[in-house]
C-alpha cells in the first residue's frame, strides 16, 4: 500500500490536533535513543515486502497459477522508494530471513539509493531462542548486525544469562564481546559511515553512552516473567516487550469438551508483572499494536515502544496517533 494516497479519516483528523514539536535535535545516527531518553514512543511499522513471501503446498496457487509456480518477486527499487517517501515512522519491522539475505541485502542497496539510509529508516529484526541453540542465534545476531540491523530482539527470553550472552555477540572484541571486527562493510554502507566510525559506534546503548545498538528482550512465557525483574534490571536492555501472541497461547489450555480456553485473569497479571519490572527500572516498555485504539489504550497504560505488524492505513493512523498523543511533530 502507498501510504501517501490515502492518510485516513483518523490521520486527518489528528493532523489538525498535533502539538509543538517536542523531540530535541540529535547527531545520533539512532534516532530512536533520544526518544527513549525523552520518555517519548517509539512506534515503527512493518516495511513494503522485498521478497515474495513462499505459498506452501496445496491444492493449487491463486490466479490458476500451476502448483508449484513460484510468486512474482516484487520490485525492489518500488519498495525503497515507497519505504524512504514515509517518514512518520521510527523504524521498520523486519523478519530476517537466511531464504532472502540476498533480496534484503539488495533492498538495503536500493534504500540508500533513494536516499534512506539506518539513520531515517532503521531496521529492527528478532534473532532465534538464544537458550535452544546458543551457538547458531550469536552467528545469526553477528549476520544480521554485519547486515545493518540496528535493534536486535531476542524472543523468548527467559534468564539473565541469556541475555548476557547476546550482548557480548552483540560487542565488538575490542569492547569486550565476541563480535569479529571484519565482515561489517555493509552495516557502515547502510549506517552512511565509514568503517573506521561504523568500528567505534556500533556498540550497545546505554552500557555505552555513545553507542547506537539497542538490545530487545521479548518475554514470552512462564520463566520469563518470573524472572522479568532481573531481566529488566540489566544494563544493556533496552526495551522490554511483551510476546503478547506466544504469551497468550501460553495461557491457554484445552477443556473437556475440546474448546480452547484463555486464562484472560492470569494473562494480564503476567503482563502486569512485565510492564511494573520496566517501569521499576526506567526501560522503554514494548507491545504489539495494529490500530489507534490499541495504541490509545497501551500508551495509557504506559507502553512506549509500539510495535505496528502490519503495513496497513489502521497501522499508519496508529503512527499518528501515537505522535498526536505524546505531542511529536505529525510531518510529511
Amino acid at each position: 500500500m502507498r501510504w501517501s494516497i490515502v492518510l485516513g479519516v483518523v490521520g486527518l483528523a489528528l493532523l489538525a490536533c498535533a502539538e509543538p514539536e517536542q523531540v530535541q535535535v540529535t547527531d545520533r545516527m539512532n534516532q530512536m535513543i533520544p526518544l527513549i531518553e525523552q520518555g517519548l514512543p517509539v512506534l515503527g511499522i512493518a516495511h513494503p515486502p522485498y521478497a515474495a513471501r513462499r505459498r506452501r503446498g496445496g491444492r493449487g496457487q491463486a490466479g490458476g497459477e500451476a502448483p508449484g509456480t513460484p510468486p512474482p518477486e516484487p520490485d525492489i527499487s518500488e519498495a525503497a522508494r515507497e519505504l524512504v517517501a514515509y517518514q512518520l515512522g521510527d523504524y521498520e519491522l523486519n523478519t530476517y530471513s537466511p531464504n532472502s539475505v540476498d533480496r534484503y541485502r539488495e533492498f538495503m542497496r536500493a534504500i540508500v539509493a533513494a536516499g534512506g539510509s539506518a539513520r531515517t529508516h532503521p531496521f529492527v529484526a528478532k534473532i532465534p531462542i538464544m537458550h535452544t541453540d546458543p551457538a547458531g542465534t550469536t552467528q545469526r545476531l553477528i549476520d544480521q548486525l554485519n547486515d545493518g540491523q540496528v535493534v536486535v530482539e531476542m524472543q523468548e527470553v527467559e534468564t539473565v544469562e541469556e541475555v548476557n550472552q547476546a550482548i557480548a555477540a552483540m560487542r565488538f572484541t575490542s569492547q569486550g564481546g565476541v563480535r569479529p571486527e571484519e565482515g561489517f562493510e555493509r552495516a557502515a554502507a547502510y549506517w552512511g559511515m565509514t568503517e573506521a566510525e561504523y568500528l567505534e559506534k556500533a556498540d550497545v546503548w546505554p552500557i555505552n553512552p555513545n553507542g547506537e545498538l539497542l538490545m530487545s528482550v521479548i518475554i514470552e512465557s512462564h520463566e520469563g516473567v518470573a524472572n522479568a525483574r532481573e531481566i529488566s534490571a540489566m544494563p544493556g536492555v533496552a526495551v522490554v516487550t511483551v510476546g503478547s501472541g506466544t504469551l497468550g497461547g501460553v495461557f491457554t489450555s484445552t477443556n473437556a469438551e475440546g474448546e480452547r480456553v484463555r486464562d484472560q485473569e492470569g494473562f494480564d497479571a503476567a503482563v502486569a508483572t512485565v510492564l511494573a519490572a520496566c517501569k521499576e527500572f526506567n526501560k522503554s516498555c514494548g507491545y504489539p499494536a495494529n490500530n489507534p485504539a490499541q495504541v490509545e489504550a497501551l500508551m495509557a497504560d504506559g507502553w512506549d515502544f509500539l510495535i505496528m505488524q502490519r503495513r496497513n492505513q489502521d497501522s499508519f493512523d496508529a503512527v499518528v496517533t501515537g505522535r498526536r498523543l505524546s505531542g511529536r511533530p505529525i510531518t510529511f
